[in-house]
């Protein structure tokens, strides 16, 4: 039979991945550009 060994607490601290921080940076850089085209779009049909 084989042996369980029970979970240890606090054994490795989980750290946030770094790929996170470049990833958020693109998505809200995206949304902005996206934003600014549309009001332009929006903008240059009401003259």
């Amino acid at each position: 039979m084989s042996k369980f060994k029970p979970v240890r607490k606090g054994g490795k601290t989980e750290t946030p991945k770094p790929g996170a921080v470049p990833c958020a940076i693109l998505i809200i850089s995206g949304i902005a550009l996206l934003s600014l085209l549309f009001y332009a779009a929006l903008s240059s049909s009401v003259k």
